[in-house]
């Protein structure tokens, strides 16, 4: 299961269907640190972050953007910036990605904590992996007593994990590989104690009770505001992944098929009797039916999974009067049922608007394009829960057509 905060969508023609992600991607505003180690080193890109300390060189590896750094687990471990605390005290947004060597101890990925004091908790944070359960550990601690902790479950079909925290005035959210692990709203910000130090693949605990970090590291981002889902999905680079979303096309179309970066040294489709080419990794695909397409990469020690669903119909399957719409969505930031749109458009020739209404008959949304959903917020104002009218007129076998329905907002 990868990190869906992706949206799945149907199409009639093959510029419709293809890398319709893309529609939604603006441009993020620059990190206000940024460790890319794309140089093959630990400087901050901006310039701002520069009192790093690096212990045991780490190797520079292949990562899903340019280069990662390679820690070893023995004697390989980077003291950041003490600076860098302060950008957990408001708003934020850190994002970074990692893979996990074998290990049978927990290890620290990251952490905020005294140096050389690993039994004070109060005003420290970790995130720490744990082999046992396969998971990650967010833990944030103002004092004794008064404590956050996000536990994420890593998918074992991937190898590149990525991870984001955000904090929205007191609310504090996690992800993981694209996926909502839980959000709370303590009333109180955690902040760092100004003595900490900055940890990244080690922390005081080193020996007691963790082990330094056996994995690789890349991307490694902070930004000064909280993002929003969308500009969640514009920090994913797909590293071993399929960015075409599941769709359907009508028998005879074809698909293209995109990937992320990959720095694997194989890969093999388990089905590649629809492919211009039987050995490409992203080829052309006309299917003659509904196929699943599984598409593994092989790092030797390794190996990510990934899938594309190609639903085929015919013009015989359309019924135009069958336009389907949810009868409820859920938009609270946990990347499952967050925006509310056409399931089936593949019957819209053309869509000639798509609106929706409150209870007392204002319009608050509508498009003339198939693939925009609404995300249920009208005027920069989240609606609360409730029940909303939709309009949809389109044409559908050369004949205009009207649906009309009713939906909720689930909170």
């Amino acid at each position: 299961m990868k990190f869906v905060i992706k949206y799945y969508t149907i199409s009639t023609a093959l510029l419709t269907g293809l890398f319709l992600s893309f529609q939604l991607i603006g441009q993020l505003p620059d990190p206000d640190a940024n460790f890319s180690f794309d140089s093959c080193d630990f400087n901050d890109i901006g310039g701002v972050f520069v009192d790093n300390i690096i212990t045991g060189s780490p190797a520079c590896v292949c990562g899903p953007s340019s280069n990662a750094m390679r820690f070893n687990g023995v004697d390989q471990f980077a003291v950041l910036d003490p600076d860098l605390k302060d950008l957990f005290i408001d708003d934020f947004t850190m994002s970074f990605y990692f893979w996990v060597e074998d290990t049978d101890r927990p290890t620290n990925i990251f952490s905020i904590k005294r140096e050389n004091d690993c039994l004070t908790r109060d005003s420290t944070m970790q995130i720490q992996y744990f082999p046992f359960s396969n998971t990650i550990e967010i833990d944030l601690v103002k004092n004794l007593g008064d404590n956050l902790k996000f536990i994420g479950d890593l998918d074992p079909d991937i190898c590149w994990h990525h991870f984001v925290l955000i904090k929205e005035d007191t609310r504090y959210s996690a992800y993981l590989d694209e996926m909502f692990i839980a959000s709370t709203d303590q009333g109180t910000s955690y902040e760092m104690a100004d003595t900490s130090q900055v940890f990244l693949a080690t922390s005081p605990c080193v020996g007691l009770i963790n082990d330094l970090f056996d994995g690789r590291i890349d991307e490694l981002r902070f930004y000064s505001q909280a993002f929003n889902v969308n500009e969640l999905q514009e920090l994913d680079l797909n590293p071993d992944q399929i960015t075409n979303e599941n769709l359907t096309v009508f028998l005879g179309e074809s698909v293209q098929v995109g990937t992320g970066g990959t720095c694997a040294s194989g890969f093999s489709w388990n089905d590649t009797q629809d492919f211009d080419d039987v050995n490409a990794l992203e080829p052309l695909i006309t299917p003659e039916e509904t196929t699943t397409y599984i598409l593994t990469f092989d790092h030797g020690d390794c190996i990510t999974i990934d899938s594309l669903t190609i639903n085929v119909v015919t013009e015989d399957d359309l019924n135009c009067d069958e336009l389907l719409l949810p009868k409820a969505f859920t938009p609270n930031g946990d990347g499952l049922n967050d925006t509310y749109g056409i399931s089936n458009s593949f019957l819209i020739d053309e869509l000639l608007y798509f609106e929706i209404y409150d209870r007392w008959g204002a319009k608050i949304f509508e498009t003339r394009d198939i693939a925009e959903k609404w995300d249920g917020i009208f005027k920069s104002t989240v609606m609360n829960p409730a029940m909303f009218v939709y309009k949809v007129k389109y044409t559908c076998n050369d004949e205009e057509r009207l649906a009309v329905g009713n939906f909720s907002i689930i909170r």
